[in-house]
């Protein structure tokens, strides 16, 4: 085993790591000269972000090898009222791509992906939508993905597994419209009354591919949200609870037919000087076709754990999945994010991984990730 890890070395050294500490220098440095700041123009504004990221499975698991992906997204947005064409237009637009060196699938076996930003390679229009505001309510359609409107929770955006994002419910079960394949959809979300929401939408049965997208089923979705605190800028508790169904064509090859549920819950508060938030997340899918049936999460986030940074932030979280398996896949994963500058950041990454996959060993995962916002 020991050369394998060897070759890997010094193949990441030739193609992704070197190049990504020399980024890293020259980004330092430049962000010690003047802060990169994002375009404003008459109703028009554009920003992107660069990520880094390796991670290896060091122990257990299947492979002990090094995985590293570079994620690239440039995305734009248009205010029709600030660009004085009509009133209540949105356009929105996002290129992303991903340069990926190994299968880090195949390093652990979980179902729970220790990276959400991980994915085999590809260079697409990530987002390409238009929504109209009408009063208390929003429409918008074209490709999206599913995951920025449904079933997200931001206290747990931090942590970098794959299920803190789109839960292993969709991501297991279906060919869902979210990262790394957005995809053609129509949704509406109402504020029904102060502090309440619901949203419905339909995307297409096989992203990322248009070809046939009306033809080869759909995923249908809808979510009502509770906030309390609604007035501030952060709300202080979040509740969302939804429903989903997965209607895939005869003879489409994108699985069983299937539906779900889940619930998402968030809540922040101050103490001690620092702020906190903790999340709760959960899902089901039962019928006996799909490989994930129950899903379950919950974690922390804290802001300003050392007095003297207080920007920096810390979360911890929780995991777990029930399979058709001998065993459950559980982890806990744990990450501190250290604010370089306004928009440069690095992020060491620990995971723990029992059962992945509900039938392979026990696992650790460690990762670096450097994020740029621009």
């Amino acid at each position: 085993m020991r050369p394998r890890q060897n070759r890997d070395r010094r193949a990441c050294v030739k193609h992704i790591c070197y190049p990504q500490i020399l980024l890293a220098v020259g980004l330092l440095a430049a962000q010690g000269v003047a802060p990169v700041h994002a375009l404003t123009l008459a109703g028009l504004s554009s920003f992107g972000r660069l990520d880094l990221d390796t991670m290896s499975n060091f122990s257990g698991g299947l492979q002990s090898r090094l995985a590293s992906s570079v994620l690239l997204q440039w995305s734009a947005s248009l205010d029709a009222t600030a660009a004085g064409w009509w009133p209540g237009g949105h356009f929105d637009f996002s290129l992303e791509g991903v340069r990926s060196d190994g299968n880090l699938l195949a390093r652990t076996g979980a179902i729970q992906l220790p990276s959400n930003e991980w994915a085999p390679n590809f260079l697409r229009v990530y987002q390409l939508t238009y929504a109209q505001d009408m009063g208390s309510a929003r429409l918008r359609a074209g490709i999206m993905d599913l995951n920025q409107y449904f079933e997200a929770s931001d206290v747990a955006d931090l942590l970098h597994n794959g299920t803190f994002g789109m839960s292993p419910n969709f991501t297991a079960n279906i060919n869902d419209p979210s990262f790394p394949s957005p995809g053609l959809g129509l949704m509406g979300n109402w504020r029904v009354a102060p502090g309440w929401q619901a949203r419905a939408g339909i995307w297409q049965g096989n992203p990322p591919g248009l070809a046939g997208a009306l033809r080869e089923g759909a995923l249908s979705i809808g979510e009502v949200e509770r906030d309390w605190g609604a007035g501030s800028e952060q709300p202080t508790t979040d509740l969302k609870l939804g429903a989903w169904h997965a209607a895939h064509a005869p003879g489409s090859g994108f699985g069983a037919t299937t539906s779900g549920a889940y619930v998402v819950g968030e809540t922040r508060w101050q103490a001690a000087g620092r702020s906190w938030g903790a999340f709760a997340l959960a899902g089901s899918s039962p019928a006996q076709g799909n490989l994930v049936t129950e899903f379950a999460a919950t974690g922390l986030l804290l802001t300003g754990l050392l007095p003297q940074r207080p920007l920096d932030q810390f979360s911890l979280g929780f995991g777990r999945v029930q399979l058709h398996a001998p065993a459950p896949e559980t982890f806990v994963e744990a990450v501190y994010s250290w604010q370089l500058s306004s928009a440069l950041y690095l992020q060491p990454d620990l995971q723990w991984f029992d059962h992945p996959g509900g039938t392979n060993p026990g696992a650790w995962v460690g990762g670096l990730r450097m994020h740029l916002g621009f």
